[in-house]
């Protein structure tokens, strides 16, 4: 019902022509994950607030180009410091967290083909490596695991798992008494979300006994770009910023660890011959006062979070830039992408 009067109210903004006046004298921002095939989807147990089809990026790609002036992030905080954003124009920024390989194997091809420019937030210690982030080694593990188990020994095992990981054990994850019927209830999206709150060495540990209790071992595939394909995209209109070293939720760790993310991140963007984008991508989009004090104290211009919205001609925070997440289940035609463009959702 919520999908239906969806979609019946993306049909109305979008053929009243709301659309052509919403977004004039203001930036969307846009934030991607990852642009992939359906085959990935299944095979990589991808969750589904993290990536639009190819199919449905190209179809965003030929609606930007037409209806709005795509700028690269750093002309955007130059525009914005001069006040020379056009009232009668609709502006949009496109970004990708985290730096995805298939960012380099669909998304790339597309926004040349369009001409389009886009800034992609590299969590640096991941690039060049086989590494999973954990909400993904998690999503695979569940996902893998419920297609090969029975209901009563998946409740079981994931029942187990949580009593180690319990607030007996000096942690904050709630645990659930697991039945076969209530077992739908707590998936992987769940997990992801009581994790984000745990220590980082308590989740690994987690997400490790997890995949040992379940008998499920993520494949060793790389999933993440290496710094090749990255020197070849920032070669052909594509910038890059920082979005951290080790990708950790930046308000659960001491400020000393978060400056030193700040400021090895972009060290590690210029140690590869790149010019980074002055701009921070805050993991997961956590964030406070003292984080966008060292935020602009390390030299950046600016930060992007994850708070949904517009932004004006000029913004009102800087070092909290509102985006607009884009995924499949939002933004699968033009009167969907169109309403999520909004920022009203």
């Amino acid at each position: 019902m919520k999908t239906a009067t969806w979609k019946l109210l993306a049909d109305v903004y979008y053929y009243s022509g709301l659309a052509q006046v919403r977004n004039r004298g203001r930036v969307a921002i846009l934030t991607y994950h990852r642009v992939v095939s359906s085959d990935m989807v299944r095979a990589e147990h991808i969750q589904p607030g993290m990536y639009v089809q190819s199919e449905t990026f190209e179809a965003h790609a030929a609606y930007l180009h037409e209806r709005f002036v795509v700028l690269p992030f750093a002309e955007l905080l130059e525009q914005w410091r001069t006040g020379e954003l056009d009232s009668s124009k609709r502006y949009c920024a496109i970004t990708f967290d985290d730096g995805w390989y298939d960012n380099y194997r669909y998304a790339f091809p597309i926004l040349k083909k369009y001409n389009l420019p886009a800034t992609i937030f590299l969590a640096t210690d991941y690039i060049g490596t086989s590494r999973w982030f954990w909400p993904d080694e998690l999503a695979y593990i569940v996902g893998d695991a419920r297609k090969r188990m029975a209901e009563k020994e998946f409740a079981e095992a994931l029942s187990s798992a949580l009593v180690e990981t319990s607030p007996a054990a000096g942690t904050t994850m709630p645990v659930p008494s697991l039945s076969i019927e209530s077992r739908g209830e707590i998936d992987s999206d769940w997990l992801i979300e009581q994790c984000k709150h745990l220590p980082s060495g308590t989740i690994a540990g987690f997400v490790h006994r997890l995949s040992q209790i379940l008998g499920v071992r993520v494949p060793n595939l790389r999933v993440l770009l290496d710094w090749n394909e990255v020197k070849e995209m920032a070669g052909h209109n594509i910038a890059f910023g920082a979005h951290s070293c080790s990708h950790r939720i930046l308000t659960n760790i001491p400020l000393a660890e978060v400056e030193d993310e700040l400021i090895k991140s972009h060290e590690a963007l210029l140690g590869h011959d790149l010019t980074p984008v002055p701009v921070f991508c805050y993991p997961n989009g956590n964030f406070d006062r003292e984080i966008q004090r060292l935020t602009r104290a390390t030299g950046y211009l600016g930060a992007v979070g994850c708070e949904i919205g517009l932004e004006d001609r000029r913004p009102q925070d800087v070092f909290a830039l509102k985006r607009i997440s884009v995924h499949e289940d939002t933004a699968a035609s033009d009167p969907l992408f169109a309403l999520t463009l909004s920022g009203l959702r």
